[in-house]
């Protein structure tokens, strides 16, 4: 008979097997990417309000969107707003101001090194053998001369890039379109296909299988903090002269996601 954590982890499995499906599904009715209508910028004259860095101020309205739970979007949207403006920010910003930037880059160093084993199974998935060979040897470089992840020496030292690919790539190579729009609580924007690979990344995460479940949820809620807080001001930025914050922020992560099946295609094109 299986135990509780048994019994927990094939729950898990079906709601993965289950929203998978669905993703793949959606594919033939929804395009990988919304496709740019052509229309002009919603937030006209937002130039003088834009962030420094690479955000485009103008942001496409598009008309070919799918976000049939706009209203759940919107409730669960004002929350993270609040959640952002009175908590998130300003603890992001006193942990950039306080905390040295080498600390800060060793402490992404061991994030992103602990997760080598979710790139390689996406690796594996996607059939890409030189991509897996490149994540097996970063993970044995960075583990054991990089400290546990706290250096990253196979970048520094032997000149090997990170080769990062997540569940969404696995389901995007398949075919498998974006499927509608989510806001997710905390998380912010995302959608059916990236809200799947949360969901799988987060049983197949080495920490679910090293902590326990109080200390897993510390650990990973740092993870998306130290993450979150170098975009802490830029976010206030985005959002400070929107006419609409929900609509030019669903928006901008429309582009997004548009630019990354752009490149998906130019990728694929290449091999």
């Amino acid at each position: 008979m299986l135990g509780s954590d048994g019994r927990l982890a094939v729950r898990r499995l079906l709601v993965i097997g289950l929203l998978s499906l669905a993703a793949v599904l959606s594919g033939g009715c929804a395009s990988t990417a919304p496709q740019d209508s052509g229309a002009t910028p919603e937030f006209g004259g937002h130039a003088d309000g834009a962030p420094a860095g690479d955000i485009d101020p103008t942001v496409v309205a598009y008309r070919d969107y799918r976000d049939p739970l706009i209203n759940v979007n919107r409730a669960i949207f004002a929350f993270n707003d609040v959640s952002y403006r009175y908590i998130l920010i300003p603890l992001g910003k006193g942990y950039i101001n306080r905390v040295p930037g080498s600390v800060r880059q060793s402490v992404g160093n061991f994030f992103y090194n602990i997760k080598a084993p979710i790139y390689l199974v996406n690796n594996t998935l996607q059939l890409k053998p030189r991509a897996a060979g490149t994540n097996l040897l970063r993970f044995g470089i960075n583990t054991t001369i990089g400290l546990l992840g706290l250096f990253d020496p196979a970048t520094h030292w032997f000149e090997i890039d990170k080769a990062p690919s997540s569940f969404e790539d696995t389901l995007a190579r398949y075919g498998a379109g974006y499927g509608f729009y989510l806001v997710l609580p905390f998380l912010g924007s995302s959608d059916l296909r990236n809200g799947t690979s949360a969901l799988t990344e987060g049983v197949l995460h080495p920490i679910s299988y090293l902590a326990d479940d109080s200390e897993r949820i510390i650990i990973q809620s740092f993870d998306y903090f130290q993450a979150f807080a170098p975009e802490a001001e830029r976010y206030e930025d985005l959002v400070k002269e929107s006419e609409d914050p929900y609509i030019f922020i669903r928006n901008l992560y429309l582009q997004g996601v548009q630019r990354d099946a752009d490149s998906q295609n130019d990728q694929s094109e290449q091999e």
